[in-house]
């Protein structure tokens, strides 16, 4: 009967361990992606997230370390301290994304009133693909500052800045669509998020004449 007793107590204690390890691995997953997201948008947006004393880079070095290396206890500190460090920081870099999402999106939709004057004219006659392209793309980029903003008032600080980044990059198909120059600040963004992007779709429809 010890024995049994002894066999039960001994697979709960490892299903136990196996629940917190993987409890854990989701944490420091779901932390890695925010992570990244916030050293995405710094580098590509070259917004320096502010997070007080601790760096976004250092956060990611005590949690690699630690999960590595570390103890229960110091895991669970650490994940904790790294999660509360990244809530605290994705908030505040809503605010510089928003203020990016709504300048680019007016910026483009500027650009947008200048060439449909120009096109109702006929100074400069744009294709009726052209046309519903850059309307599609403006619409798209308010549409998604719009739900960044909603997200970022039910407290969805990580969708927020997902959503904003969405925004921003509708935004530069549109400006691209219009043929416009990418204005300075955002060349680096354009060039990592949208450029990939753009030759992908030109190459499909590319394809697709060569088909026909």
């Amino acid at each position: 009967m010890k024995w049994i007793t002894g066999v039960t107590i001994f697979v709960f204690s490892l299903t136990l361990v196996a629940k917190t390890t993987m409890s854990y691995r989701e944490r420091k997953k779901q932390i890695d992606g925010k992570i990244t997201l916030v050293l995405d948008i710094k580098e590509q947006l070259k917004l320096e997230p502010e997070i007080g004393k601790t760096s976004i880079e250092t956060i990611r070095t005590q949690v690699e370390e630690t999960y590595r290396t570390g103890n229960r206890l110091e895991i669970e500190k650490t994940l904790s301290i790294a999660e509360g460090d990244l809530l605290v920081t994705q908030r505040k870099l809503c605010f510089p994304m928003e203020e990016s999402a709504n300048g680019l999106y007016q910026k483009a939709m500027g650009q947008w009133i200048l060439l449909e004057g120009e096109d109702k004219s006929g100074a400069k006659p744009l294709e009726w693909d052209t046309k519903e392209k850059i309307q599609r793309y403006l619409v798209m980029a308010k549409s998604e500052k719009d739900h960044a903003k909603e997200y970022f008032l039910s407290g969805n600080y990580q969708l927020s800045l997902h959503t904003y980044k969405r925004s921003l990059v509708y935004s530069l198909m549109s400006l691209r669509s219009q043929k416009v120059e990418i204005p300075e600040e955002y060349q680096t963004a354009d060039s990592v998020w949208v450029q990939p992007i753009w030759m992908g779709l030109h190459k499909q429809k590319q394809n697709t004449i060569q088909e026909n």
